[in-house]
């Protein structure tokens, strides 16, 4: 009885599994025809993605500063919704009410709403508000009823969010 000897040669298990999870989006910007491609799903574990960002619920809730900077030390910022969509996302799939990077700590009555680093146009401020209710009112947090004005000092939920891991080619 002839034995058949094969000489082929196997990828390892782990390589093909993350070649068969790796799944790309791609999107093309007009003019230089310059590419990107995020990773779907490439959110660490823990994180959950929308569009081209991860967030990440805090497991306690912190003060406004306190959570900026627990956000600053997993590599993110403290969450600052860009649109209704965006807020929508988060109220659904997060917490139904958390901080945002947003006060007016430097210039009363002067919101600064930064996401990171950039200044952030978008507004959704409850009715009467921001009121600065009792004169110590200069951070804000946000849920279903929209944007108000509360005391820093307050013990609030914290989402943190860093954009997704990119590809360009």
């Amino acid at each position: 009885m002839a034995t058949e000897v094969t000489s082929e040669k196997k990828l390892p298990k782990h390589l093909i599994v993350g070649l068969i999870s790796l799944c790309l989006m791609i999107r093309c910007t007009g003019g230089n025809e310059r590419c990107g491609a995020s990773i779907r799903g490439a959110c660490p574990p823990a994180w959950i993605q929308w569009g081209d960002k991860c967030y990440q619920k805090y497991s306690k809730n912190l003060p406004w500063a306190e959570a900026n900077q627990e956000c600053i030390k997993m590599g993110s910022v403290l969450v600052m919704p860009q649109s209704q969509e965006e807020t929508d996302f988060l109220l659904k799939n997060l917490i139904s009410y958390f901080w945002i990077n947003c006060s007016d700590q430097q210039v009363e009555g002067t919101w600064v709403c930064l996401d990171g680093t950039t200044d952030v146009e978008y507004r959704n401020w409850r009715v009467a508000e921001p009121n600065n209710s009792g004169g110590g009112e200069d951070c804000a947090a946000t849920g279903e009823s929209g944007w108000n004005d509360i005391s820093c000092d307050g013990l609030n939920p914290v989402i943190c969010k860093r954009p997704a891991p990119q590809l360009h080619f």
